[in-house]
């Protein structure tokens, strides 16, 4: 498929323009790169290019990386038991309200309200990691609790999902086999790709960590795991690895916040039809309404227990994921 200058040299411009907009405006770019993918595809015509298909699809899985191999692995069991109570009732609270208002106002199907009301309970491991990070503050201790309970929220959503509809198979264990080889493997081998080639301007340790990781999302994806899945999880292998070598992180986060990480968003605003969300405006709204809402309820007290410096910081960060 040939690709178009047009739609390609609009979504350059804009890429650009969502960073500088992002700075003066002291907003998230992510959000205006979403906006400004709505208003190119709605208005402007502009399509899915190949290339920012496959630069946003890898855009997520770099971002979901990155926040595995961002999370410092003592700091995780610290707070295990917060993270999951949680993550857990982040993914409960919303689909108790998902379910209850779609039997109130719709006359769908059990798995169909199912499905949707799961779709609702996720909170983008991706999305988080991008703000956070964009402001400063994923240094935090609080930032890194809500990375960890993005990632508890977004495993019960696959797990569920997989209950309703059951797709485990052989390439399931194949990817968790391959995956525990890993643990082993993957520190001996950035050791001796940076050992014997981290001098190099060709960035030898990036393009292993890159293959590495579109390998096991690859594996994951086969295995009916989701592929973000298989990158977060390979982000904690590798997160002992890649902290102890000054470098690497700065280089990922450059390449990843430059072009993956906004192809990511745009991609995602050009797949919003404005025609279609009028259209289903009344229904659109009481569904985000219910989820801001049950999961508040649901999770604010467990956050002023446990992180009783931040819980309206938590807060705002698990409801705009």
């Amino acid at each position: 498929m040939a690709v178009s200058l047009y739609s390609s040299a609009l979504i350059a411009v804009a890429i650009a323009g969502a960073g500088i907009a992002g700075t003066k405006l002291r907003l998230s770019s992510a959000i205006i790169e979403v906006a400004v993918g709505i208003f190119l595809g709605n208005f402007l015509q502009v399509k899915i290019e190949p290339w920012l298909d496959f630069l946003g699809t890898y855009g997520g899985l770099i971002l979901t990386f990155l926040a595995g191999a961002e999370i410092e692995i003592i700091l995780l069991k610290k707070t295990a038991k917060p993270s999951f109570v949680i993550g857990t009732m982040a993914f409960v609270a919303p689909l108790i309200g998902e379910v209850l208002f779609l039997s109130f106002f719709t006359t769908w199907s059990l798995i169909s309200k199912l499905a949707v009301s799961l779709a609702l309970t996720t909170t983008s491991v991706a999305v988080v990691y991008a703000v956070l990070t964009e402001y400063e503050i994923l240094k935090l201790p609080a930032s890194r609790i809500i990375i960890a309970v993005t990632f508890v929220n977004d495993i019960l959503t696959l797990i569920g999902i997989n209950v309703i509809s059951p797709s485990f198979d052989v390439f399931t264990v194949m990817f968790f086999a391959v995956l525990a080889l890993m643990i082993f493997a993957v520190p001996r081998l950035l050791r001796f790709v940076v050992v014997n080639y981290g001098k190099k301007a060709v960035e030898i340790e990036l393009r292993v960590i890159f293959a590495a990781m579109l390998g096991v999302a690859f594996i994951a994806d086969v295995g009916r795991l989701h592929a973000v899945f298989g990158a977060f999880v390979l982000g904690l292998v590798f997160a002992n690895s890649v902290q102890k070598y000054e470098g690497i992180l700065p280089k990922i986060r450059t390449v990843t916040f430059s072009i993956l990480s906004p192809a990511f968003f745009v991609k995602a605003g050009l797949l919003i039809s404005l025609p279609s969300v009028v259209q289903n405006i009344v229904l659109i709204v009481g569904l985000l309404g219910t989820k801001l809402l049950s999961k508040f309820v649901g999770t604010f007290n467990l956050n002023k227990k446990w992180i009783p410096e931040a819980p309206v910081f938590l807060q705002c960060y698990f409801l705009l994921g």
